[in-house]
């Protein structure tokens, strides 16, 4: 089974969020404050199966019905199996995806009725109205011709069981009108074969939420801190203790043995692994976690600088980071399914332990995604943007907006992070002496067409590529960075944007020589380093083909222009994954390129 989708009604600020589709290990939910992100995370959490839809979730505005949906995806195998369950007398031949739904006011599921379908379990409740409602028809005509006073009951707003039992009393109390109980035999018909069928689609989820469904676990704070100490008496039932035999060999039993051999060594072992976890998962400070029986207690130490601290007594940050591993991988590692949903993890974190935390989600998710909220860039890299869903609120609620770049109704708020996730330097070329040469391009496509040719080129070269926002906007970027003594160029396209470019860099004082070109010939882009047989073949993937002029004449010639930096970044991933064998014009081409932006010593 894999969560496929979710989309979410009515809840809060949220009128339609539209299908937001979950990625594979994270799923990242970025955008400015009050953007509706906790909005997101608390209807997921709504899913979870012993839960109702919370009372606030009811919409600021209008008077729409909460509900959350999510889509799974289930292999044949597994449907199959819940139909023999549910005696449904059906079966599939592929994987199939079915929708959950649940609703505000409801404590069960439903189906909706392409998952029904799918599943040859149709909802036939239209089916059984029309039946009833022609016998209704039918039993009005022959009350009359029979000249009876009698009324036959209406079939309006009563559930089928109801008006089944209404039309048999009217049988039962006029049993003169025979054939008018010919009728009433439809009636009760058309109502069993309908609850008949919806009794199978219920087995079916109840089968399903049994034994598929994950629990939906959100985490938007830990304020339960790591203890300071626990009393060996209690060390069984204390959930401390319980998660942290769930992330590391600390055992409970021989902690608390009373065989003092035993529990000495395994204290000793216990602490030399908190030691390696902690050096590889937090790496701001040299610190350890000790764990250490004393009389009736196990204490727990933070020692540093061979000082002994409680965890009370660290950081903020340090604590929530240590209460954050302990808890979230616990969860990630528990026999049952669960989906993490964690809020704003780097709140407390400064730049670089939000990057150790993220090394603790992408290392240890499990077949379930985990999905978080963040405003932060530090939580996102060019490893993950393909994770990342844009949460906007506009002024018809909040939306999900599944580009994660130059969307055209996202505000420069919510893109900022993604854009500096994209450019993927700044914070790094402020930080890392060995990577102070820094080549400002006019945005994320060239980005990512130049990681890809450098990788292509084995180039040793320690430069990064920055995202300039724009040919206007690259001065800008350019003095951030040489004010804090990075090494600076600026590559443009060789068209009017660099002319503009050009204007506007003066205004900063750039020298002519910091400014370069992708190639010499006027007109050209990026994209016309590639030979047009490579670009055919490995960026548009189509061989067939029939242009001639260049590359980039071709794309703008386009009624209907592909995405160019979902083209490049397909690019990079191909690169990585040794898929690219390119001609020799498009190698030489690259080479001229290093050579123009090269930082000469």
């Amino acid at each position: 089974m894999k969560l496929t989708k979710f989309r979410i009604k009515n809840y809060k600020s949220i009128v339609d969020s539209g299908d937001c589709y979950f990625s594979e290990k994270l799923t990242i939910l970025a955008g400015k404050n009050e953007s509706g992100k906790t909005s997101v995370l608390e209807a997921l959490e709504d899913f979870h199966q012993s839960r109702a839809i919370r009372g606030e979730a009811k919409p600021i505005e209008g008077d729409g019905i909460p509900e959350v949906s999510i889509s799974f995806t289930l292999t044949k195998e597994e449907i199959n199996d819940l139909l023999d369950e549910a005696a449904a007398g059906t079966t599939v031949s592929k994987d199939t995806l079915i929708t959950l739904t649940k609703k505000f006011g409801a404590d069960t599921y439903t189906f909706d009725d392409e998952s029904r379908k799918l599943l040859s379990l149709p909802n036939i409740y239209s089916t059984s109205k029309k039946q009833i409602l022609d016998s209704m028809k039918k039993a009005d005509s022959l009350i009359k011709t029979a000249g009876s006073d009698a009324k036959f009951p209406r079939f309006e707003k009563q559930k089928l069981s109801d008006y089944k039992a209404e039309a048999e009393t009217f049988k039962n109390q006029n049993p003169g009108l025979t054939d008018v109980a010919s009728e009433v035999e439809k009636i009760g018909k058309a109502a069993d074969d309908f609850y008949a069928r919806e009794s199978v689609v219920t087995a079916f989820i109840s089968k399903f939420v049994e034994t598929q469904l994950p629990y939906f676990v959100l985490f938007s704070s830990f304020d339960d801190e790591f203890p300071k100490s626990i009393p060996i008496a209690s060390l069984a039932t204390n959930d401390w203790a319980k998660d942290l035999e769930q992330v590391s060999n600390f055992s409970i039993a021989k902690m608390a043995s009373t065989n003092q051999q035993e529990q000495a060594n395994h204290e000793k072992t216990v602490n030399v692994e908190f030691s390696d976890k902690f050096e590889k998962y937090w790496t701001q400070d040299k610190i350890k976690l000790e764990v250490k029986k004393d009389g009736t207690d196990i204490n727990f130490w933070i020692v540093e600088s061979n000082k002994l601290y409680y965890p009370s007594q660290r950081s903020k940050g340090q604590q929530w980071y240590l209460s954050f591993y302990v808890k979230i991988v616990a969860r990630l590692q528990e026999d049952k399914p669960n989906v993490i949903l964690i809020d704003e993890p780097g709140l407390y974190l400064h730049a670089k332990a939000q990057k150790d935390l993220l090394q603790v989600l992408t290392e240890h998710t499990n077949d379930n995604p985990v999905v978080f909220s963040t405003h932060s860039p530090y939580l996102l890299t060019e490893d993950n943007l393909e994770n990342v869903r844009l949460i906007e609120k506009t002024a018809k609620g909040t939306k999900i907006l599944g580009k994660i770049h130059a969307h055209p109704t996202a505000d420069k708020e919510t893109l900022t992070p993604i854009l500096t996730a994209i450019g993927l330097g700044i914070n790094d070329s402020i930080t890392n002496l060995d990577q102070k040469d820094n080549v400002v391009v006019e945005g994320p496509e060239d980005v990512f067409y130049l990681r890809a040719f450098k990788e292509l080129e084995k180039k040793t070269l320690k430069t990064n590529f920055i995202n300039g926002g724009g040919a206007p906007n690259m001065g800008l970027v350019g003095a951030v960075l040489e004010g804090w003594g990075a090494n600076v160029r600026y590559l443009y396209d060789n068209d009017q944007g660099k002319k503009d470019g050009e204007k506007r860099l003066k205004d900063w004082k750039v020298l002519p020589e910091a400014i370069k070109v992708v190639t010499k010939k006027d007109g050209t882009t990026i994209v016309d380093i590639f030979s047009v047989e490579d670009f055919k073949e490995y960026v548009l993937e189509d061989t067939k083909l029939a242009y001639t002029s260049s590359n980039s004449e071709y794309i703008k010639g386009l009624k209907s222009r592909p995405d160019k930096v979902l083209l490049a970044r397909k690019f990079l991933q191909k690169v990585r994954a040794g898929s690219v064998t390119l001609s020799d014009t498009t190698k030489k081409n690259i080479a001229a390129l290093f050579t123009e932006i090269e930082f000469r010593k």
